[in-house]
């Protein structure tokens, strides 16, 4: 899976930022652009007890 993306974003003529990669990296960035930037980290801090 991770390997796939490295190589996709290696070979890719106009390669992206950024790559979802994972099983819940999509989720997070689903809430990444819905959520307000203090909910993001309040949702983030009770999750990984950052």
């Amino acid at each position: 899976m991770i390997a796939a993306a490295i190589e996709k974003a290696s070979t890719a003529k106009r390669p992206r930022i950024r790559y979802a990669v994972g099983g819940g990296a999509k989720p997070i960035l689903f809430a990444r652009r819905m959520l307000t930037d203090r909910s993001y980290d309040r949702l983030t801090q009770a999750i990984f007890g950052a």
